[in-house]
């Protein structure tokens, strides 16, 4: 063959080959639009026929092998990348609150009253349940009795104030400010006995203030 055709058939097909090969390749290649498109109504179908899954799975292959990214060495999908962000953005929009209960003695009090009266409502219904079940007596006194004792007067928590006078009389007859009986110290409620040193021992408020001799000697010291 002469020299100079064969070198323009050499040249025609290496030339020609690479653009036909690079045909092949974009013509092979698959849109992800139209592709995820196609994958979104075959996943919209309800009750899919054997022939709409098996599509449905080849397409899906085919866009996580052509539609995919990689990140961090991970191949993946755009899309659940985009959902990923979104949501984590979400949370960190929306921070945590710790709720900071603040106690209050008349809460304290209140929540002390609650519980008591409650309980007291416990009691009285299964005094009911077994009084109409036809427990005996003997049975039922003593939770009667213990109702009576802690649920007739649930809320003490109001301090009476006593005149001077009568606080006076009281102390003189032995007994505390407010009529009560001290304790063995000779001390009355809220007060602590102390040895102040030198035989010499006192009442003290807890609360702070002056310390009083014991109203009573008693047989604790």
């Amino acid at each position: 063959m002469n020299k100079k055709i064969q070198t323009v058939l050499f040249s025609f097909v290496f030339g020609v080959m690479p653009f036909i090969v690079n045909a092949a390749a974009v013509s092979d290649r698959i849109d992800c639009n139209t592709l995820q498109s196609k994958i979104n109504e075959l996943s919209a179908v309800s009750s899919p026929d054997e022939g709409q899954a098996d599509e449905l799975k080849k397409l899906q292959d085919q866009y996580r092998a052509n539609c995919s990214k990689t990140a961090s060495g991970r191949r993946t999908s755009t899309s659940v990348r985009a959902s990923t962000s979104s949501a984590t953005a979400t949370q960190a929009e929306t921070p945590v609150v710790a709720e900071t209960v603040v106690l209050t003695a008349q809460g304290a009090l209140d929540t002390y009253i609650k519980g008591r009266q409650d309980l007291c409502s416990e009691l009285q219904a299964d005094i009911n349940t077994l009084t109409s079940a036809g427990s005996d007596d003997s049975e039922i006194k003593p939770l009667q009795n213990q109702y009576d004792k802690d649920c007739t007067d649930i809320d003490k928590s109001q301090v009476e104030e006593v005149d001077a006078e009568t606080a006076a009389a009281n102390v003189a007859a032995g007994l505390c400010t407010d009529g009560s009986k001290p304790n063995r110290f000779g001390c009355c409620d809220g007060e602590t006995f102390k040895d102040m040193g030198n035989l010499v021992f006192a009442c003290c408020p807890d609360d702070g203030g002056e310390c009083y001799p014991p109203i009573t000697s008693g047989g604790a010291i």
